[in-house]
């Protein structure tokens, strides 16, 4: 029984801060480790891009990059030992909430493993070629997913 208290007191000392120019390498080996491309990660890292932090470790990341009007949410990792724990889905909800204060009108990622995820935040399978073209020029669209990524949108409500 004591070994649950301590994981539950772990869940709850989990917090959800802004990226700093610090954190970069920490998320880079994160990403790393879960099989993730990291390049251009640096092109619009920081504030955009929320880290999970336990016990002063960077335990998970998610970004969202903006291009115009659209956001691409990106870098979504989690730690192997934090997984299953419901980090994914804090990380996922303060993203999108980030984006929709932030303006931004649609939401695009490219996954090669999470397409039965990400439907249940309102994200549906898209035509790679409909994203904005300021996003298809991007590291992430252009040279760091594979052509074989599924591409998916989720249109914000306007509040």
């Amino acid at each position: 029984m004591r070994e649950h208290k301590e994981e539950t007191q772990l869940i709850d000392d989990l917090r959800l801060r802004a990226a700093a120019p610090h954190d970069l390498e920490a998320v880079r080996s994160l990403l790393e480790a879960a099989h993730l491309p990291t390049d251009g990660i640096e092109e619009q890292f920081g504030p955009a891009y929320a880290v999970a932090e336990a016990n002063g470790a960077v335990v998970g990341v998610e970004g969202v990059e903006h291009y115009g009007d659209a956001g691409l949410l990106r870098s979504a990792a989690v730690a192997e030992a934090w997984q299953g724990r419901g980090v994914g889905a804090r990380l996922t909800q303060d993203r999108l909430a980030y984006a929709r204060a932030a303006g931004l009108k649609e939401v695009w990622l490219l996954t090669t493993t999470a397409a039965d995820y990400f439907p249940r935040y309102g994200f549906e399978k898209a035509e790679r070629e409909k994203a904005p073209a300021q996003m298809q020029a991007s590291r992430e669209f252009a040279e760091a997913c594979p052509a074989s990524a599924v591409a998916m949108r989720l249109v914000l409500k306007e509040k």
